[in-house]
């Protein structure tokens, strides 16, 4: 099937993070029948506890009957109308409710569309034209032309953006120094690798409102997986927009951008963001479902319970391997997992591939960081944890040889782009 793929899609999946470049090895399943729960089977019939869950989106679990059940009864009235349905009004006021910084919302599909949403109707608010970025933000130019992945996008567009560094306050500093009166935006994703130090996110928005930009959180990610309304409600820290998406369709594809009344009712002066997808009904029907399961009072202690236990277990099993100076912990629990440094000869993505083939080996399905949902079981966390516990010891070896000839089948894994 990938050789055929291959022939007929470039890299053989429309989605490079779901391609052979970060997979690779006779014991990756490239190809995915049917989920169930928090399992999955390839179309060999192999079995695999999912902690990728389709990069995010699937938070409540795969073939929930509940959500099944919503879309069904949706897909009976119909899928895409020639108006509005009561089902966007309904939807946005129940995001209204729980997103802090949601006054309104306007519907999307992908977690770059949103974010492109948010930038475009800075620089209309603002009348400026450049945006700062940190984080990882989608495919769109204004984005894609501030990274190495940056060919086909015109030059003069690639100028407009400029990085600054999560934690470090003073990169942000510098830059409303250099380009003073410039900025439309400030964007990022608000938890990252680490969690924000010495009132980082506070810092940031009291810079936005000194520079007069428009501060934007990227809860693409983080939204509906660290909290019901987010990393701004986590962190209590209220962004003036909000790109969100993933989590809150269960698979879906929907997206939003959100935020205050006065940037977003610009899209009734001109400011065009406009699709025909956007009120698409049964991603709509679906997401209200599950936003409700994930409004049910056990919902995310269940995710920060199991996920916390991978996380604590993983890193305890760490250090008893005498492993702390090369492996350390990323992220906060229900978006997180283990990251390689180099050693001796062996690269970080050495020994991720050590790591990764072996936990596929066991029918554990992973990226290195994980991902969480409602159908998480504890049982399906201590099979974790226990190829963990056997990838440490294969990692010890690649280490103790200073090679992973003869440890790892096949090729090392190579993926396109390493977010910031």
């Amino acid at each position: 099937m990938l050789r055929r793929a291959l022939k007929v899609t470039p890299v053989g999946s429309q989605t490079y993070s779901k391609s052979a470049s970060y997979l690779s090895g006779p014991h990756t399943p490239y190809f995915m029948d049917h989920g169930r729960g928090s399992h999955v089977w390839d179309i060999d019939g192999n079995e695999y506890i999912d902690f990728i869950l389709g990069l995010g989106p699937v938070t409540v679990g795969y073939d929930n009957p509940e959500v099944n059940e919503a879309i069904s009864r949706q897909l009976k009235k119909g899928i895409t109308f020639s108006q509005a349905t009561s089902l966007e009004v309904e939807l946005a006021e129940k995001l209204v409710d729980i997103i802090p910084c949601a006054e309104m919302v306007r519907f999307v599909k992908n977690g770059g569309d949103a974010t492109t949403a948010a930038v475009r109707l800075s620089r209309a608010y603002t009348g400026r034209d450049m945006v700062a970025v940190c984080g990882y933000h989608g495919m769109h130019d204004w984005y894609i032309g501030s990274t190495v992945l940056n060919r086909g996008v015109p030059k003069s567009v690639q100028n407009l953006t400029k990085t600054f560094d999560y934690n470090d306050i003073s990169s942000l500093e510098k830059l409303f120094g250099k380009y003073p009166g410039k900025f439309a935006a400030v964007i990022l994703e608000p938890t990252q690798g680490d969690p924000p130090k010495d009132n980082f996110l506070g810092k940031v928005k009291s810079l936005c409102r000194k520079n007069g930009a428009v501060l934007i959180f990227d809860e693409v990610v983080s939204g509906f997986r660290v909290a019901l309304g987010g990393a701004q409600e986590y962190y209590k820290v209220t962004p003036d927009l909000a790109a969100i998406g993933k989590g809150m369709g269960n698979g879906l594809p929907i997206s939003a951008v959100a935020g205050k009344k006065d940037i977003l009712k610009l899209i009734e002066d001109g400011i065009f963001i406009s699709t025909t997808f956007g009120g698409e009904a049964l991603s709509l029907a679906g997401s209200m479902k599950t936003i409700e399961i994930l409004e049910r009072p056990g919902s995310f202690p269940h995710i920060w319970k199991v996920s916390s236990k991978l996380a604590d277990g993983s890193m305890n099993l760490v250090k008893s391997k005498g492993l702390g100076d090369i492996i350390s912990m990323f992220g906060l629990p229900p978006h997180s997992g283990l990251i390689f440094k180099s050693a001796g000869k062996l690269a970080s993505l050495d020994l991720l591939a050590v790591y990764q083939q072996k936990l596929l080996m066991s029918g554990i399905l992973t990226v290195g960081i994980n991902n969480f949902c409602l159908a998480t079981t504890m049982k399906d966390v201590d099979m974790h944890l226990d190829a963990v516990d056997q990838a440490l010891d294969d990692i010890r070896v690649a280490i103790e040889r200073d090679s992973i000839r003869g440890i790892v089948e096949g090729k090392r894994i190579t993926p396109i782009f390493k977010r910031n």
